[in-house]
């Protein structure tokens, strides 16, 4: 109301500052140039008409430059700077008619469980330095194109094409942990519910999914902090890999997982040299999950480091105690994450966490997947030498999976590579398969490289590999990985 106020009487006064000047200085013009008394009447007339003219120009001009700004304001929510629910209606109708057969967009709300207690705790001024801070929080989490809004009071929305570049379970933790965050960076505990609907699956218009979205909504609010689809199957998917990131955690802070060794020979001798360490989750309900399931897992959400640490504690305290180290066990291999690798503090903390481990660093490698140090070239040539700085060897485990697998040895001065196990299965019936394994073994012994077949599983793959020069080798035919207690039996 006192912005109306004020605005109308801006109009006002600038009317009346117009008409004043117009009145004195147009009647000075006309009775200073037009000297006939006749021709001062005619322009008289014409004068006023003027001044209607250009009165009315200057109204109308002020009119649409009041309504621009009040049409810009009713597009923007005043506390938070967000879109407001109109303009978020309108953008989403528009983005659902340009998009292509093919494409699917994902509608997304989140909601403060009980935010009339938070209004209560700190007060509705902090409260809305809260709100504030949580909309930019939030269009900073957002996924890149996203276009987010400010529904309600508590309530937002935000919506975005769907590309297979991003996990949607996982980003939707990622704003609720952002969310919980924050709060507590107000001194408040909180928790947020987000309901997800999917275009078309959960409806063709912006009202449809809106009510989807409402609709799952009302199922999360009940749960409180939860993360509901309005496709139940979805919302049991995420459910359940919720609860096992839950597990994870559970199990690597109280030692839930376990350590495998499965030994590595010298074709020379058949002797066993080295071990490759594995990591085993064998979960109290579901039994053993593989690692392929919960290696991912860890790496979106920054376990891996722990896992690392886990492993090479276990090495040390199932290890040290023996007489195989130096021995039969002359290097031990532990796997280190795409990510992990790839994160210079991550590998500043392993490096310095296996020094503290004296009785195995000298013995230790570190393992990692062709397709980890392919990522960034540069910054592996650095990590790489910066391990070998340390003592610590390197090896690249799956050679040969990677589109410059031979070029790369000529920039990676690592120390031992791994054949992928495509090219050992085939390398009994395989021309090519020899072929390649033939100029590996040669460009290795060149560079002075320590060579591994992996995943030998026939005595004829063994044969012909022993017959073709190759140093080392590992497989189920010759030794499958197996817990410590099982080594000490099987190298007796």
């Amino acid at each position: 109301m006192t912005r109306n106020v004020t605005s109308a009487a801006k109009v006002a006064v600038l009317y009346a500052l117009f008409a004043t000047l117009w009145i004195l200085f147009s009647d000075l013009a006309v009775e200073t140039l037009l000297p006939s008394p006749q021709v001062r009447a005619i322009a008289q007339t014409y004068k006023g008409l003027a001044f209607v003219v250009i009165t009315a120009g200057l109204l109308l001009a002020m009119v649409l430059k009041g309504n621009n700004a009040l049409e810009k304001a009713n597009d923007m929510d005043s506390l938070t700077g967000l879109h407001s629910m109109t303009m978020f209606v309108r953008t989403l109708n528009l983005t659902i008619r340009q998009l292509k057969p093919n494409e699917q967009l994902i509608l997304g709300y989140l909601d403060i469980d009980d935010f009339k207690r938070i209004n209560d705790a700190i007060g509705f001024e902090k409260a809305d330095a809260f709100l504030r801070d949580l909309a930019q929080a939030l269009n900073d989490a957002l996924l890149p194109g996203s276009f987010a809004s400010r529904l309600h009071a508590d309530q937002f929305a935000s919506f975005a094409k769907i590309t297979n570049e991003y996990d949607m379970d996982e980003h939707m933790q990622d704003i609720q942990r952002m969310y919980t965050h924050l709060a507590k960076d107000y001194g408040i505990e909180s928790t947020c519910c987000i309901s997800i609907a999917l275009y078309p699956q959960d409806g063709s218009t912006a009202k449809e999914l809106m009510v989807s979205a409402t609709e799952a909504l009302n199922v999360a609010k009940e749960k409180k902090n939860a993360i509901q689809y309005h496709d139940k199957a979805l919302t049991e998917k995420a459910m359940q890999r919720r609860q096992m990131m839950l597990d994870l955690r559970n199990a690597i802070d109280n030692g839930g997982l376990s350590v495998v060794y499965q030994p590595k020979y010298d074709l020379d001798t058949l002797n066993v040299n080295g071990v490759e360490v594995l990591v085993r989750w064998n979960h109290p309900t579901k039994g053993y999950i593989a690692p392929d399931v919960f290696i991912p897992l860890a790496e979106n959400h920054g376990l891996t480091g722990a896992i690392s640490k886990l492993v090479i504690n276990k090495v040390a305290n199932e290890l040290s105690p023996t007489n195989l180290l130096g021995n039969q066990i002359k290097a031990i291999a532990v796997n280190v994450s795409a990510a992990e690798f790839n994160n210079a503090e991550e590998m500043q903390e392993l490096v310095r966490f296996i020094k503290e481990q004296k009785a195995i660093a000298p013995y230790i490698n570190i393992e990692i997947t062709e397709t980890a140090t392919l990522d960034n070239l540069n910054n592996s040539v650095e990590v790489i030498s910066s391990l070998q700085q340390s003592g610590i060897a390197i090896s690249i485990d799956d050679f040969g999976t990677g589109y410059t697998s031979l070029a790369m040895l000529k920039d990676l001065t690592v120390d031992e590579i791994k054949i992928d196990r495509s090219y050992i299965s085939e390398v009994e019936n395989d021309d090519r398969s020899r072929t390649i394994i033939s100029a590996i073994i040669a460009m290795t012994n060149s560079f002075g490289i320590n060579l591994v077949a992996e995943g030998v599983e026939t005595e004829s793959q063994l044969k012909i590999l022993q017959k073709m020069g190759c140093q080392q080798a590992q497989g189920y035919y010759l030794g499958r990985p197996m817990p410590v207690q099982q080594l000490l039996q099987h190298l007796i």
